[in-house]
């Protein structure tokens, strides 16, 4: 069979309906960091390769929050991978700079402070471009959200 046909679309793959969009998000997060979903310079995924890039100096876990534990599968997560692969794809320039705000803070773990000195903006800017993405993801797609209420 072909895997490409047996693959759903994202928007019915996973019941989006049944936690809100930043639970999905941090959930593809804690995915990516598990064996085999996250591989550094090396192939951090790899004991050997993580010991090299340790004495290399090479940080592979760069988060500075806490994941949730991950409890998503492999499909789930492509359901978000690639919700959010259409939208950045979809979307322009500005709504583009939310979304990679929203993606910093939710998948990646940084933190508003990180964030606003990696991308050269204050931490307002951070907070309210984070909110700008969230309701741009959630009311595209109709996806339940903390900062809606919906």
């Amino acid at each position: 069979m072909n895997m490409a046909a047996d693959k759903k679309h994202f928007s019915v793959a996973i019941n989006w309906a049944e936690k809100p969009i930043e639970w999905h998000l941090e959930q593809y997060g804690s995915w990516l960091l598990l064996d085999d979903h996250y591989i550094g310079c090396l192939g951090a995924s790899s004991v050997l390769g993580h010991l090299i890039d340790t004495a290399n100096g090479v940080v592979v876990d760069k988060r500075e929050r806490v994941a949730p534990l991950c409890k998503i599968n492999d499909s789930h997560a492509d359901a978000v991978s690639d919700m959010l692969e259409n939208i950045i794809k979809s979307e322009n320039l500005k709504v583009r700079k939310w979304l990679r705000i929203v993606v910093m803070f939710y998948v990646e773990f940084k933190t508003e402070q990180t964030i606003a000195k990696k991308l050269g903006i204050s931490e307002y800017a951070v907070t309210r471009d984070k909110m700008l993405g969230l309701v741009r993801l959630a009311t595209k797609y109709k996806f339940k959200s903390r900062i809606i209420g919906a």
